[in-house]
Formats: C-alpha cells, sequence, structure tokens
C-alpha cells in the first residue's frame, strides 16, 4: 500500500474503481490505484464478508450493500421480508426470490431453493436476468403478478408480485415451481405474501 494512504481511503479506492470497471480484475483494480494486488486481494476479501462486492469466478461487481443506497433500504426490505418468504417456501414447496429496484438497478437480496431444488441460484446482489417474471415485476411499475410459464427455463413456472416502496424504489417475491403453468394457490400464495410484507414494511417506515 502507498505510503501514508489508509485503510479505509484504500477500500474506497478499490470500491470506485469496482463501480468504473465493472465487472473488474484483481489485476486491473490493482493497476488502477496503485495499491499492490496481495493489499487489493485483501481489500477485496473483507468487502466481499459485508457484501460491499460480490465476485464470479475472478470478476467483481458492486454488492447489494451498495447497489441499494448503503444497505439502509436493504436491510429493512429483507428484515420485512425473511420470515413471509421462509413460510411462503414452507407452504408451497415453491423456491422463492426476493429482488429489489433502486436507482436503475435490479439485484437479488435473498433465495430460498424449492423442497426438491430447482438448479438456479440467485446470489445476494447479483443482477436480476432479463426476460424473467422477477425483472418485469421490479421495472414495469404495473403492481400486479407478472408470470413466466416456461419462458425462461423449460417446464419452470414463475410468479413474482411487485412490492411499490417509498420514493421510485421497488420490491418483488418470485414463487417457482416445476410445473407449465402457476398453480392458483401458488398465485394466491405470492400475492398473499406480497401484501404481509409491504404492511411490514409500512410499519418498519422504510425511507
Amino acid at each position: 500500500m502507498e505510503a501514508g494512504r489508509g485503510v479505509v481511503e484504500a477500500a474506497f479506492a478499490v470500491l470506485d474503481q469496482v463501480r468504473v470497471q465493472e465487472p473488474a480484475r484483481l489485476l486491473d483494480l490493482a493497476a488502477a490505484t496503485g495499491i499492490p494486488r496481495p493489499t487489493v486481494h485483501r481489500l477485496l476479501g473483507q468487502l466481499l464478508a459485508v457484501g460491499a462486492v460480490r465476485r464470479d469466478g475472478r470478476k467483481y461487481w458492486l454488492g447489494a450493500s451498495l447497489l441499494t443506497g448503503g444497505g439502509q433500504l436493504e436491510r429493512q426490505v429483507r428484515a420485512a421480508a425473511t420470515r413471509p418468504l421462509a413460510e411462503l417456501a414452507a407452504r408451497t414447496g415453491a423456491g422463492v426470490t426476493l429482488g429489489l429496484n433502486i436507482g436503475g438497478r435490479s439485484v437479488y437480496l435473498q433465495m430460498i431453493d424449492a423442497h426438491e431444488p430447482l438448479g438456479v441460484t440467485a446470489q445476494p446482489g447479483e443482477p436480476v436476468e432479463s426476460g424473467t417474471a422477477q425483472l418485469e415485476a421490479l421495472t414495469a411499475g404495473d403492481f400486479r403478478p407478472y408470470i413466466d410459464a416456461g419462458r425462461v427455463v423449460r417446464g419452470l413456472t414463475c410468479v413474482a408480485m411487485p412490492i411499490p416502496l417509498p420514493g421510485t424504489g421497488t420490491a418483488a417475491i418470485t414463487a417457482m415451481a416445476r410445473s407449465p403453468h402457476p398453480s392458483p394457490t401458488l398465485l394466491n400464495a405470492t400475492r398473499q405474501t406480497a401484501a404481509r410484507v409491504a404492511d411490514r414494511l409500512g410499519a418498519l417506515e422504510v425511507r
């Protein structure tokens, strides 16, 4: 590390370059910041631990805690949704995900796999895939259910329900099951869960 450069300053320098280069490689981050590669690697490990960055192979992206305005909104949405999501998964046997859109970025916050694993993953901070029901729910601005019946993954049906947040943010809950079409039970349970989370967020005074 450069003489006189503090750890916090170095971490912010690395984060700034992750933002600029996204996806960023360790070698390029070290070159852009002038910080030795071992130090950059150590800083990235610490940033990964707190959700400020995420890694896919050898490349790094900003994590959910930064994409969601410093993490406050993310924490409040997670707190409101954790129990309802677990109960939705237990009640239906479906896989469920929680997503958030703020500042034009749509990312996953949480995933609970189905009772019989679906073979899909959604890591916290990972961008929501284009063409999915969840991305439509997060970005369309129309607060109704969005359905994908095998369009993205053959044999997999998804029901996504948006949850409006104060300002311009939107959260969404998605339930996924191996079926050609969503059952009325899955659709109704997803709607009810979204309503519960919206009520809990109101109680938490999201801002």
